[in-house]
């Protein structure tokens, strides 16, 4: 079973009147791609894939303290809800301004060069240039969907599909 992480920019109260139910219904799936793809070109979602654990090494520097402020991009939150096959967590605007501004200190292409050991553990095998260079992109296009949601005052659902 492979675990798939999207996240998805809601306003604060829009979320507040949705359960879990309504909040999925929200979320373009994949297959929509229509709409998928509109809510990625607009920065309203951020699809991590089947990647999410390498990106989270990136961030995390493979540290497993959910404390540290790289911990919170991928993984942090508070526990929203969960279906049969979905966990949702959310960052509140406040905290979506804390890892925002962490994230506004981080250079992607170090930090890749960084993390490579506890990337290539979460991938379980060698990175190579070109998806090193994927994975930079990637940190950039998470750093800039947090600094959107950020500005706009947003909060952010991160939900986990299996």
């Amino acid at each position: 079973m492979s675990v798939v992480i999207r996240l998805f920019r809601f306003q604060p109260e829009e979320l507040e009147s949705l359960n879990t139910e309504s909040i999925l219904a929200e979320i373009p799936m994949k297959f929509d791609e229509k709409r998928f793809a509109a809510a990625r070109s607009a920065g309203l979602l951020v699809d991590l894939a089947k990647e999410w654990e390498v990106v989270h090494a990136a961030f995390t520097g493979g540290s497993l303290d959910t404390h540290e402020a790289g911990y919170q991009p991928v993984l942090g939150g508070a526990f929203l809800g969960r279906t049969k096959t979905e966990i949702l967590v959310a960052l509140r605007p406040d905290d979506v301004r804390r890892v925002s501004d962490y994230l506004a200190t981080v250079d992607p292409k170090r930090r890749v060069s960084d993390s490579l050991d506890a990337m290539e553990e979460a991938f379980g095998d060698k990175i190579g240039e070109s998806f090193a260079d994927y994975l930079v992109t990637v940190l950039r296009d998470v750093a800039s969907f947090y600094a959107e949601a950020a500005s706009n005052g947003d909060a952010v659902v991160k939900i986990a599909y299996s």
